[in-house]
């Protein structure tokens, strides 16, 4: 597969005598403030044999000056940190898929910058890699606020440490909202290089990672860890219309990209409705709660926020529900009756909206007769 790279402004590379076991890539862009923390939590542990053995690089996207110099700083201070600042800002997801490519170790941790690793985190990571030697492994996580002041949940899911045999055993195990979370995943680096990434770089949604995960990992041993040294930021976000966008993607754009991708990799015909739709995981048995289920709720969040499927989703969405539950594509159809109603309303709105706007111009453009008309 062809490197994925672009042109860089600036760039230091530590030299390693030996090929790291892990490469933590830190993808940045305008978040000078929060990637010192993210970079010192992470390089204070490396300690005791962990520097030979794993490797830090910073990504950015051409922030700017403060960036720019808050990465020459920690570069000084951490003799293992290397960086790379890209000539221009090629966008996020570039970041996120030339990571494989920047980093030098088997492993490849893509790293938010806004995201904190607590105290024993690195060295958790590097002993279940060099025990189970997963293609894929993820990780719990907790969640505090934005500025990091409330913890919102000490540990996600419950279920113990799980070596699966392929990826697609793990996603029905665990759905989107684990895998969605990008500091949460681990691959080789070797497996996430034989991707084509341009098809993803392409992609409306907002989670391409998700579906690259299944392809890259389809069959291939997958691990989970338990442990939750990973901290997560809630409402931390620089997308615009987080939510509303997410709840869109969730119900239309991703599942599209993910059935495609099942269908390439040979998955499940019925993979959305094995998969486990609940946020967080309490047991590996069936879930009473789906994909499937999690798409609907998703949709009507969309509808809620004036987002509306197209006739490209609904199809792939209703060649993807034939083959899960008998009731799936009745469900389905009522809520396309039901988006199609708030759909007219909309339009009803704008046009009722625009002609007002046109009638008001009117009487503006009156006004201005009468002005003209009178005599001095």
């Amino acid at each position: 597969m062809s490197k994925l790279e672009c042109a860089l402004a600036d760039s230091v590379i530590r030299p390693f005598a030996q090929e790291p076991v892990l490469s933590i890539v830190i993808p940045t862009y305008e978040r000078p403030a929060e990637l010192q923390l993210t970079v010192q939590s992470i390089a204070d542990q490396l300690k005791e044999g962990l520097e030979e053995k794993v490797e830090i690089l910073i990504s950015d996207n051409a922030s700017g000056p403060d960036t720019n110099g808050m990465i020459q700083a920690l570069a000084d201070r951490y003799p293992r940190l290397s960086y790379m600042v890209n000539a221009r800002d090629e966008g996020g997801f570039f970041n996120l898929f030339a990571a494989p490519w920047r980093a030098r170790g088997r492993y490849t941790w893509t790293f938010g910058s806004d995201d904190v690793l607590l105290e024993g985190g690195v060295a958790s990571v590097v002993s279940i890699l060099e025990r189970e030697a997963p293609s894929f492994l993820t990780l719990n996580k907790r969640a505090a606020n934005a500025d990091l002041t409330e913890v919102l949940y000490p540990l996600l899911n419950t279920v113990p440490d799980k070596r699966f045999d392929s990826f697609i055993d793990l996603f029905c195990a665990f759905g989107l909202n684990q895998l969605a979370f990008i500091s949460a995943q681990i691959e080789s680096t070797q497996a996430a290089r034989a991707l084509d990434p341009e098809p993803y770089l392409r992609s409306d949604t907002r989670h391409p990672h998700v579906a690259a995960f299944l392809e890259k990992h389809a069959h291939a041993p997958a691990y989970y860890s338990r442990a939750n040294h990973l901290v997560h930021r809630v409402g931390n976000s620089q997308t615009i219309d987080y939510n509303g966008g997410n709840f869109f993607d969730y119900a239309g754009d991703l599942p599209r990209l993910l059935a495609d991708v099942a269908a390439k990799v040979g998955a499940p015909f019925d993979l959305f409705e094995r998969a486990n739709g609940h946020r967080q995981v309490q047991s590996y048995g069936p879930p009473e709660v789906t994909l499937v289920d999690t798409i609907f709720e998703n949709l009507l969040r969309a509808l809620y926020s004036g987002y509306h499927l197209t006739m490209g989703h609904r199809r792939s969405l209703e060649a993807t529900l034939a083959h899960c539950r008998p009731d799936r594509l009745q469900q389905f159809a009522e809520l396309c009756t039901y988006s199609n109603t708030l759909a007219q309303l909309a339009n009803r709105k704008t046009e009722a909206t625009q002609a007002l706007a046109e009638a008001r111009q009117k009487a503006l453009n009156a006004s201005e007769m009468f002005s003209r008309s009178t005599k001095p």
